[in-house]
């Protein structure tokens, strides 16, 4: 046994030694720099095939051996053609530059920065997805939003809420939520610190008083939170809130690498300005523009020191409030801005790594819809979750999922029950 390892040893010393005289230049009086450089140069075409096919790996690895070989011929054989061997040498190692390059540029897509601007109609809701796996949630929609936010949540891959956003306490911002915080596991939950004066707002905080495990805070300028490469400062609003909800509106700039994104809730001109004032760096490469497009937001100063090449609107098609205004998509188009809205475009997604970035359009807001039992047919239909009843024709009153529906022989019993009639 001893004597087969002791043969094994010599003869993987041996093969290991002719490899290093087949790899070394001029090691045989047959390698001529003739030979070494034909060799090379089919290295270079063989090297150029993977790269136009993709295969960058495959490619590097090509020009390297190329490399080494011109470079061998270089230090061997001096004398040699010097010219045509330092043109092919730079010719090789420029190619070898831009592989590495891609290579490079092509691991940094595989874990990229995901911002989903969610189709919610009249409303607003912010997926944001970092390269380190943290979730950051920015409001919820309007309060019928949740079975689609839900499912779009899971469908991204969200088990976990790590930030919950909430730009201001509007309905169409944080209506969505309750069922939201009871469906997923949610570290901390950031607000402006405004209140609001309804009952489903009442709700809400009953809902988020509960969950006793969820850290509260309140958002206020120049607090910073990193996420690996990615960077969250609040530039809005200050500890004293102004009377306006609207313009306690958290505005929040994200950034990674050369690439940000501002985030503005429905902040009106006082507050944009009152950001400025702070002499933050305001400039960013994606605007979420504020409260759906109003004319009293998005003024033209506010968007000259923002200077976004892109803006994002939250819309609903054919809304009752004339959004987004005609002010605001000129001010937008003079400015060169490429604008997507999620009424006509669905929800846009936007994927960066760090450099650059691409836009994907999954869809426009898709909602389940179930059956009415043959008994239940001409009753009003209850969602327990919104207190909000319809009568029994209604589209959206097949929208309420099973497990949330109450039935009623008519609205006026919904009514005396305390649910209230579906509103725009």
């Amino acid at each position: 046994m001893r004597l087969q390892r002791i043969n094994k040893l010599l003869l993987f010393i041996l093969v290991s030694l002719l490899g290093v005289l087949i790899l070394s230049p001029g090691a045989f009086s047959g390698d001529s720099p003739e030979e070494l450089y034909r060799g090379g140069y089919l290295q270079i075409k063989q090297a150029d095939k993977s790269f136009y096919e993709k295969d960058y790996e495959e490619a590097l690895a090509k020009y390297e051996s190329a490399e080494i070989a011109l470079g061998g011929i270089k230090t061997e054989y001096p004398e040699w053609s010097p010219e045509l061997i330092e043109v092919r040498l730079n010719k090789c190692r420029e190619r070898l530059d831009e592989t590495r390059n891609l290579i490079s540029e092509n691991k940094s897509w595989e874990h990229p920065l995901k911002i989903h601007f969610i189709d919610v109609g009249q409303g607003d809701s912010t997926l944001i997805q970092t390269p380190d796996g943290t979730t950051i949630l920015i409001d919820g929609g309007k309060i019928w939003c949740y079975t689609f936010l839900g499912d779009y949540l899971r469908r991204a891959g969200v088990e976990k809420i790590d930030y919950l956003m909430v730009s201001h306490p509007h309905g169409d911002h944080y209506g969505g939520l309750i069922k939201i915080l009871k469906s997923f596991k949610v570290d901390t939950i950031l607000v402006s610190g405004q209140k609001d004066t309804t009952d489903h707002y009442q709700r809400y905080m009953e809902t988020v008083k509960s969950l006793k495990e969820v850290k509260y805070k309140m958002a206020r300028a120049g607090d910073k939170y990193s996420f690996g490469d990615v960077e969250l400062l609040i530039m809005h609003p200050s500890s004293k809130l102004p009377d306006s909800i609207n313009d306690c509106s958290i505005i929040a700039k994200l950034t990674y690498g050369d690439e940000s994104f501002l985030f503005t809730g429905d902040a009106e001109e006082d507050a944009e300005l009152e950001a400025i004032g702070r002499g933050y760096n305001m400039k960013s490469t994606v605007l979420k523009v504020a409260h759906h497009g109003s004319r009293t937001s998005t003024d033209q100063y506010f968007l000259s020191r923002v200077s976004p090449e892109e803006a994002v609107i939250f819309v609903g098609a054919n809304n009752a409030y004339g959004h987004p205004t005609p002010q605001v998509l000129r001010r937008l188009k003079r400015g060169g801005i490429k604008t997507y809205r999620t009424d006509l475009d669905g929800t846009i997604l936007y994927i960066s790594n760090g450099k650059e970035h691409r836009v994907e359009l999954p869809g426009k807001a898709v909602y389940p819809e179930y059956d009415i039992s043959p008994e239940n047919q001409g009753k009003a239909i209850a969602n327990r979750e919104t207190l909000i009843y319809y009568k029994p024709r209604e589209e959206l009153a097949r929208r309420v999922p099973p497990d949330d529906r109450i039935y009623f022989e008519t609205g006026a019993a919904a009514e005396m029950a305390g649910y209230r009639r579906f509103w725009y």
